[in-house]
């Protein structure tokens, strides 16, 4: 077996939020232990983590797919399900909710079947964000909850403290902008003393959005800012696309298109190299909104049925549900405004645009 020191020198940097240190420290390793079979599958599923972080899920993928076939040729039960559970965060980012939600139950009964609770309790986190990019937000909260008490019970406090995120995102979403605040509160609390710095930026996104439905949009981009600096410090591109699209919606809330559209164009630029069809939609409906606040009512009616017809493609119910009700209001026809929300668990009726999506 190949000296292990690599290998948890990078694990080291990884956790640190060093990612592009720990990648100098794989990619030369993996060449280095060419021939160790056992080192070379801890050495994919790090690259696998560091690369996902980054944003790069199709490369994550490939490393993930690598150590997924190198464990079962191994008979590693345990290390093909964290291969597999990673892979299916990998798909997650890309938007396919569904082959990775197939694949988390597929690594969940391995954990269930070994009595690992801490696994168990990550991929029932990671089940409860694939739910979330599905639009099944109840049943993600209920997964967000279960895995947090999951880990309260194990003390880990980092993996309590993503749960809190994960729950101020959902309930952001279902319309309880109160619990969201309190959940991304505690989350940024617990990151402030454990030092994990994109724990904390996650958290200052999610006050920030939290304040923005709340209508506090001085205060909400102060948060963001805190957060973007986080984020580029890292090298983390994917939370950082979704937080200049916030960024852009709060100075379209606020009638400063100009400011709106810059940050716009720079999330658009981020989620075409991470590939997120969610995030893309996302800005189609900004797009169609601009438009739209323009004057250009048929060029903003076109974008926001493509936005529409893209969501419905993936799967993305909250998103189809936001494209149509925006194509709905620019057409004055209240019909679809309430009933897409309410059929999915959620509280929100809109009635005016732009509309300021949680």
């Amino acid at each position: 077996m190949a000296s292990m020191d690599d290998i948890e020198k990078a694990d080291i940097m990884r956790e640190e939020a060093r990612y592009k240190e720990a990648l100098a420290v794989i990619e030369p390793a993996l060449k280095k232990y060419a021939k160790d079979a056992e080192a070379i599958l801890r050495l994919h599923l790090s690259a696998g983590h560091v690369r996902r972080m980054l944003g790069d899920f199709a490369l994550a993928a490939k490393d993930y797919s690598k150590a997924a076939a190198l464990a079962k040729k191994a008979a590693d039960e345990s290390a093909r399900a964290d291969a597999l559970t990673g892979l299916a965060l990998s798909l997650r980012g890309q938007g396919r909710w569904e082959k990775a939600l197939a694949l988390l139950e597929e690594a969940r009964a391995v954990y269930a079947k070994n009595k690992d609770r801490e696994a168990t309790a990550f991929v029932l986190w990671s089940i409860a964000g694939a739910l979330r990019i599905k639009g099944d937000i109840p049943r993600a909260i209920t997964a967000f909850q279960k895995a947090k008490d999951l880990f309260a019970a194990l003390r880990d406090r980092h993996a309590e403290g993503f749960c809190l995120n994960g729950l101020g995102g959902a309930s952001r979403i279902k319309g309880d902008y109160a619990a969201s605040l309190k959940f991304y509160t505690g989350a940024n609390r617990l990151f402030k003393k454990l030092g994990d710095p994109f724990g904390l930026a996650y958290s200052y996104c999610g006050i920030g959005n939290a304040l923005r439905m709340q209508g506090d949009m001085q205060g909400a981009l102060g948060n963001f800012k805190d957060a973007l600096k986080i984020y580029n410090r890292i090298g983390d591109i994917v939370s950082s696309s979704y937080t200049l699209w916030s960024v852009s919606k709060t100075y379209m809330m606020t009638g400063k298109l100009a400011f709106s559209l810059k940050n716009l164009e720079k999330a658009e630029a981020l989620f075409a190299k991470t590939k997120d069809p969610r995030g893309k939609i996302y800005c189609m409906i900004s797009r169609a909104e601009l438009q739209w606040l323009g004057g250009r009512q048929k060029q903003a009616q076109k974008i926001a049925s493509q936005a529409a017809a893209h969501a419905k493609k993936h799967g993305f119910q909250v998103e189809e549900c936001h494209a149509s009700t925006v194509l709905a209001l620019m057409m004055e026809d209240a019909a679809p405004k309430k009933s897409c929300y309410k059929a999915l668990g959620l509280s929100l009726n809109p009635v005016t645009l732009p509309f300021n999506i949680p």
